[in-house]
């Protein structure tokens, strides 16, 4: 959801007050993760950065606040019982609902043959783990603009 704020402003040195179309982006995430301790790391950062944050603990709980929710992107991690990362990424590339959705792998598996299988998978990008918790919210949101451009 891409939230726009209509703002009045004073024009300087004119004394009206004149529209400003800024738009104010609010972006909803959901986080499929399933260790608690970097789910709530990654909500209270990204909230930080002015995300809508959705969590998820597994693959299950994911693909079905997915289809729900249909958030504007998600960040997933690879390794996690029961259904793996690369399996939701299938599972959400075949919905209709969630197909087009911009899916971040965010995990600590770095070698370039699992970089390779994610993105021939159809991932949009890829964070390595530990990662730098003030750069994700600021990189996602730069990703997702240059995605919007092309």
């Amino acid at each position: 959801m891409v939230t726009t704020n209509v703002c009045l402003r004073k024009k300087q040195g004119a004394g009206k007050v004149e529209k400003d179309n800024t738009m104010s982006e609010q972006i909803s995430i959901l986080v499929i993760e399933d260790d608690e301790h970097v789910r709530g790391i990654l909500k209270y950062n990204l909230e930080s950065d002015g995300f809508m944050v959705s969590l998820a603990e597994d693959g299950p709980e994911g693909l079905e606040l997915a289809f729900r929710e249909k958030p504007d992107v998600i960040l997933l991690d690879w390794m996690m019982p029961e259904m793996d990362g690369l399996e939701v990424l299938t599972e959400l590339r075949k919905d209709e609902r969630t197909k087009n959705i911009p899916v971040f792998m965010l995990t600590a598996k770095d070698m370039p043959g699992d970089i390779g299988q994610a993105i021939l998978e159809g991932i949009n990008g890829y964070f390595t783990k530990p990662y730098d918790s003030t750069k994700l919210g600021p990189t996602l949101r730069h990703k997702l603009k240059k995605r919007v451009k092309n």
